[in-house]
């Protein structure tokens, strides 16, 4: 009797287990393979787009979050199986010597190649003075430098054709007269985020410095929700979106883009097993 009731129990807990939603082996380099598996990415972004209308994720759950450290959280902590992110961002954010050693990257599994640009206004003649910046310094190697420091040399543009812009109601004459420029950003590794002293620092934080340096006025960093970037962007809460940004045909619809300066592409993080 004392046995058959051990194994009563044992098949109580059991079922338990797999009622409380024990993890299950997905394969993540298959559509069929991450069939019901929690995806997370960030909301508003390549990553998201990716999710909602690549046919691999066709048979996954989907969450959004805010912000990309918020996915790769998410995913460590075991409340999503994985996590649709910027390649630039995977660099120096997962694996050893990080907060996230034991994420790592489906291989084979990417999605999405791109390009980051700088948004401004609509007509914005500060598109054409932010081209020249970013073409003097790759002239000069400093951008090159910078990138290199975050591990991120390998994927440098920066030397694409570009036209003068002429504007009636200059934005540039309107940021000379204020004397800074201020970026709008979120905060993700590598490309902003805070040190251990608090500081400001990343690609994206350098890169503006120095382009900032070469146009004679100072960088204001400002942090956005990404949601809502074109509208920070049209009211003048901010005057460009510097942050990782995706170079796709609607964003040309509404808003001047710079030259791109990186080639980024989407890719699956995951908990190493």
């Amino acid at each position: 009797m004392k046995k058959v009731l051990a194994m009563v129990m044992t098949l109580v807990m059991v079922l338990a287990m797999v009622g409380c939603g024990k993890s299950k082996d997905f394969d993540f380099t298959s559509a069929d393979g991450i069939a019901g598996a929690i995806v997370v990415a960030e909301q508003e972004s390549a990553g998201e787009a990716v999710v909602l209308e690549d046919e691999f994720f066709a048979e996954a759950d989907y969450t959004a979050v805010d912000l990309q450290s918020k996915a790769l959280m998410e995913v460590s902590s075991g409340t999503a199986d994985a996590a649709v992110v910027d390649y630039v961002m995977s660099i120096g954010s997962i694996g050893e010597d990080t907060d996230y050693e034991d994420l790592v990257l489906v291989d084979g599994v990417e999605f999405s190649p791109e390009e980051y640009g700088i948004a401004f206004r609509k007509g914005s003649d500060l598109t054409y003075q932010v081209n020249k910046a970013i073409a003097a310094l790759k002239d000069n190697g400093k951008l090159e430098e910078i990138a290199k420091k975050y591990k991120l040399e390998d994927l440098l543009l920066g030397d694409a054709d570009f036209e003068e812009i002429d504007q009636a109601d200059s934005d540039w004459a309107y940021i000379q007269d204020k004397g800074e420029l201020i970026i709008g950003i979120t905060l993700f590794a590598p490309m902003n985020y805070t040190d251990d002293n608090g500081e400001l620092i990343g690609f994206e934080t350098e890169f503006a410095k120095a382009v900032c340096e070469e146009l004679g006025v100072k960088a204001k960093f400002q942090e956005i929700s990404w949601a809502a970037k074109e509208t920070e962007l049209e009211a003048k809460n901010i005057d460009c979106i510097w942050n990782g940004m995706t170079i796709t045909e609607e964003c040309k619809q509404t808003m001047s883009i710079s030259i791109p300066y990186m080639r980024n592409k989407q890719v699956l993080v995951v908990k190493e097993k």
